[in-house]
């Protein structure tokens, strides 16, 4: 039986709490969970009904009127774990105020246990965009709150972080005196922040300056709403409206690449026209091309972390067939959907050729991941336009829904 009776009596709830939560952080004394949310992709067929079933075995589940699913797993208190709001049949929005330790890490071993389904993966490319949509959407005397971060395994990790004064000439200066960043945090009016991000990313020696891996998105309520490149979604703004407008201006956007991505990578063949029986084949790769070529090492270690040892994140199966000391191709498999990919990769270039029926969800794991977990600094082409040319395109015309 469901805790709540209705999605107007859930809500409701969701923005007591909401505006509670932010009283308790103006006081600096949060007593309960924050409101979170995680988005959860399936793919471009209709899947609805083989998501719930997926969410079935793991979670008890009941449904509320207005298409809300609650979910329970009896490990708190007689308050369900969490309630999923269908978006469409390929997106879903996953709510919970339990403690992330309880709530998430059950939710992402069942994601990435599971060949169904997979969370959203938000580039540095695609903050960057969000950003100039908040620029243009919020007032200068705002604070917006960036995290970026470079985790490589394959070096040594240097961590630190600055929440500047105003003083962004001052600021840049000192990050010039720094010859290697792994993880930065900046908290900045939109005013400065317009000044100092500009000069931050052209710094090439300092790689998580392109590597944007949060955004906290300010609210018209009071505070913000963080945006993680998984798809976490914490609010700490006053209002759930906030959040929940926010959720679904990001999904229009996500939604709509997608389906740009998929439509110019899939590869395919078609037919001529009706009078002939050729067929011409469809589909353009993903090209990741390095600023600077990839110390050897540092490229034989990616391709063993990812491959042999199966880094999580990538999500990628094969084996590496090695064409020669700077050359391999990979013919594997997405465990996201369990779809055929081939790559081929060198210290320069990575190419990655998707066929028909792979989720474009793929290619942006993939340049999230690169960015964070080997190398910020790279171009992105779809065939022969930019990755963010795809990006500028979705938020002009999928953003038009919100």
């Amino acid at each position: 039986m469901s805790y709540y009776k209705s999605r107007e009596e859930l809500f409701s709830y969701f923005n007591k709490h909401s505006a509670e939560k932010k009283d308790e952080l103006d006081r600096h004394k949060t007593r309960s969970p924050l409101l979170k949310s995680y988005i959860i992709e399936t793919s471009s067929v209709n899947q609805k009904n083989d998501f719930f079933d997926e969410i079935n075995n793991h979670y008890v589940s009941s449904e509320l009127k207005g298409d809300i699913i609650e979910i329970d797993d009896n490990q708190e208190d007689d308050k369900p774990a969490a309630w999923i709001e269908s978006y469409n049949d390929r997106y879903f929005i996953f709510y919970s105020t339990r403690t992330t330790d309880i709530i998430e890490n059950k939710l992402m071993k069942v994601i990435q246990n599971s060949t169904l389904l997979d969370t959203l993966w938000l580039a540095d490319s695609f903050y960057y965009n969000f950003y100039n949509y908040i620029k243009s959407n919020f007032n200068d005397y705002r604070y917006v709150k960036l995290k970026m971060k470079y985790d490589s395994e394959l070096k040594t990790n240097i961590n630190k972080n600055f929440i500047s004064e105003d003083k962004p000439k001052e600021l840049v200066e000192d990050l010039k005196n720094i010859e290697t960043h792994k993880d930065f945090n900046l908290s900045e009016s939109i005013n400065n922040l317009n000044k100092i991000l500009p000069e931050l990313r052209k710094m090439k020696y300092w790689p998580a300056a392109n590597s944007i891996s949060m955004l906290r998105i300010p609210a018209k309520s009071g505070g913000g709403i963080d945006l993680y490149n998984n798809g976490k979604i914490t609010n700490r703004s006053r209002s759930f409206i906030d959040l929940h407008h926010n959720i679904k201006f990001l999904l229009d956007n996500y939604s709509y690449l997608n389906k740009l991505l998929e439509e110019k990578t899939w590869l395919k063949q078609e037919k001529h026209n009706f009078q002939s029986s050729g067929y011409t084949i469809k589909g353009s790769p993903v090209i990741i091309e390095f600023k600077e070529s990839l110390d050897l090492t540092v490229f034989k270690n990616f391709i063993y972390k990812i491959f042999q040892q199966r880094n999580k994140n990538f999500r990628l199966w094969g084996e590496p067939l090695k064409i020669s000391e700077k050359k391999y191709h990979v013919y594997g498999l997405d465990l996201h959907l369990w779809k055929e990919v081939f790559l081929e990769l060198t210290p320069d270039l990575f190419v990655l050729i998707l066929p028909e029926g792979v989720c474009g969800n793929t290619i942006n794991r993939f340049i999230t991941n690169i960015q964070t977990f080997l190398e910020p600094n790279f171009n992105v082409y779809i065939g022969d336009e930019s990755y963010d040319k795809f990006l500028e395109k979705s938020f002009l015309e999928g953003g038009l829904k919100s």
